[in-house]
C-alpha cells in the first residue's frame, strides 16, 4: 500500500530517510550529532508541513494530546521560572527539545513514505553497533565504559534500549532477509555488550519490563498460564545468565554492600549518596510543593543542608549535580507543574503506543512496542538517574517517540518486502 501523500520531492525523501539512519548513531560517535540531527529532522519537518503535507487535514486527539504533553515542559518551567524571578535561557534547552519533536511527528505521519521508515530498520541495530564502537575506539575498556562526552550510566542506558530495538524490529515488516537479520541480532549483542562494560545497573532493571511488553503484545487469552511461565522461565535464565558475568555480579554484589554500609553509618556509597539526595528532595518537596525551588534551588540547596547534617558534604557535591532521579528532579524544582510535565512526556505517548500495540497491521504493532519499550525504558531509567538533564538524551527520546508514533499510526508507510 502506498502512503497517502508523499514528500514533495526526492532530495526531502532521501534526507529525511538519511537523518533517520543516522542519528542513533551520532548519538554515541559525534558531539553534538543527536541536537544537530534533531534540528534538521525538525526544520525540514515544519518546511514539509508549510508546503501543505498535511493538506490542511485536521489534528486527529492523539496528535493534540502528543503536542500538549510535549509542549508542558515549557510551560511548566516557565510559570516556576516567572513564579522565581530567574528566566535564564539555559533552564529551557532540554524542554525545547520535547517541543521539537511535535512537527517531526505531524510531518512524517503524512510524509513518510517507504523508503523513509526503512531507514529505521537499519538504524538502531547501527546505533548500538556504533556504542560499542565509540567505547572500542575511545580505549575505556579498563573501568566504566564511557565516551569523551556520555558517561557510563546514560552510555549503558542507551545501549541496552537500543539492543531491544533491534531485537524487536526482527521481521519488523515481513521477512528479514539473512544479512538484515544478522544485522540486527548484532545490534542486539552490541548493546548487551556496551550495557555490561558501562555496569550501568539502572538499565539492566529494563531488562524484564521489554521482555513484558513484548509477551503482553504478543498475549493470547487461552494461553496466559503459558505466557506468565515463559516470562518467569526467561527472566530466571537472564538472571542466572547474568549471574555468571564478573562484572554484573560485582555490581549486584555492591547493592547489598552499599546497604549494609548504610545501615552502618556509612552513607557516602554509591546508594547511600542517591538516598541523602532522595531525601533532600522530598524534604524539599514537601516545603515547596506547588512551585518547587526553581531551576538551580536544589543545587543551591546543598550547602545549607550540609551545613545542618542533613547530607553529607560529599552528597552535597554530587546534588549540585543532579537529584539522580528525573521524577524527583523535576517535582522539586519545578513543583506540581514539573511533576505533571514528567508523568505527561512519560505516560501520554506510552498510552498513545499501547492503543496501536495489538493492530492487526504487524508494521505499526510492533512500532508501537517499540515505542512501549522507549517509553517505560526511560522511565525505568529515569528512577535513579536524570536523563533529561542532557540535551543529547533529552533530544533522543522525544525524537524516537516522533519517529516510532508517526511509524505506528501512520496506515501504508512501511514497506513491504524488505531486503529482498
Amino acid at each position: 500500500m502506498k502512503p497517502p501523500i508523499k514528500p514533495y520531492n526526492i532530495a526531502a525523501e532521501n534526507i529525511l530517510g538519511a537523518l533517520l539512519l543516522a542519528y542513533p548513531a551520532l548519538l554515541f560517535l559525534v558531539r553534538g550529532g543527536m541536537n544537530g540531527s534533531m534540528f534538521v529532522l525538525a526544520i525540514l519537518s515544519v518546511m514539509l508541513l508549510l508546503a501543505g503535507c498535511r493538506k490542511h487535514l485536521p489534528l486527529q486527539a492523539g496528535e493534540i494530546a502528543f503536542a500538549l504533553a510535549m509542549s508542558s515542559g515549557l510551560v511548566a518551567i516557565l510559570i516556576v521560572q516567572i513564579y522565581h524571578h530567574d528566566l535564564t535561557a539555559r533552564y529551557f534547552d532540554s524542554a525545547a527539545r520535547f517541543l521539537l519533536a511535535v512537527p517531526i511527528l505531524l510531518a512524517l505521519r503524512h510524509a513518510g513514505t517507504e523508503k523513509v521508515f526503512h531507514a529505521l530498520q537499519y538504524a538502531f541495530p547501527l546505533g548500538a553497533i556504533a556504542a560499542l564502537l565509540a567505547v572500542w575506539v575511545e580505549n575505556r575498556w579498563h573501568a566504566y565504559a564511557q565516551t569523551s562526552f556520555l558517561n557510563h550510566i546514560h552510555l549503558g542506558d542507551m545501549a541496552i534500549l537500543l539492543a531491544f530495538l533491534s531485537l524487536f524490529g526482527i521481521n519488523w515488516t515481513g521477512r528479514d532477509s539473512l544479512p538484515l537479520k544478522l544485522l540486527k541480532i548484532s545490534g542486539f549483542v552490541a548493546g548487551l555488550i556496551v550495557s555490561v562494560l558501562s555496569q550501568a545497573r539502572g538499565s539492566w532493571i529494563a531488562i524484564p519490563i521489554f521482555i513484558a511488553i513484548y509477551i503482553y503484545a504478543h498475549l493470547q487469552t487461552k494461553y496466559v498460564m503459558r505466557t506468565v511461565l515463559l516470562f518467569a522461565l526467561a527472566v530466571l535464565v537472564i538472571g542466572l545468565v547474568s549471574w555468571s558475568i564478573e562484572p554484573i555480579q560485582l555490581r549486584i554484589g555492591m547493592i547489598f554492600s552499599d546497604l549494609s554500609q548504610f545501615r552502618a553509618g556509612h552513607a557516602d556509597t554509591s546508594i547511600g549518596i542517591r538516598l541523602q539526595l532522595w531525601g533532600a528532595a522530598l524534604h524539599l518537596i514537601a516545603e515547596n510543593p506547588f512551585f518547587g525551588v526553581g531551576a538551580g534551588g536544589f543545587a543551591e540547596a546543598m550547602q545549607p543542608m550540609s551545613e545542618v547534617g542533613r547530607i553529607t558534604p560529599l552528597a552535597a557535591e554530587f546534588g549540585r549535580g543532579e537529584v539522580h532521579s528525573e521524577i524527583l528532579a523535576q517535582t522539586v524544582r519545578f513543583g506540581i507543574f514539573g511533576l505533571g510535565f514528567v508523568m505527561a512526556v512519560y505516560f501520554i505517548p506510552f498510552y498513545l503506543f499501547l492503543r496501536q500495540a495489538k493492530s492487526v497491521h504487524r508494521p505499526q504493532a510492533i512500532s508501537a512496542i517499540m515505542g512501549m519499550c522507549v517509553t517505560l525504558g526511560f522511565f525505568v531509567f529515569g528512577l535513579t538517574v536524570e536523563t533529561f538533564d542532557l540535551k543529547m538524551t533529552a533530544a533522543f527520546y522525544s525524537t524516537t517517540i516522533a519517529v516510532l508514533l508517526a511509524a505506528a499510526t501512520a496506515a501504508g508507510n512501511h514497506p513491504n518486502r524488505h531486503g529482498k
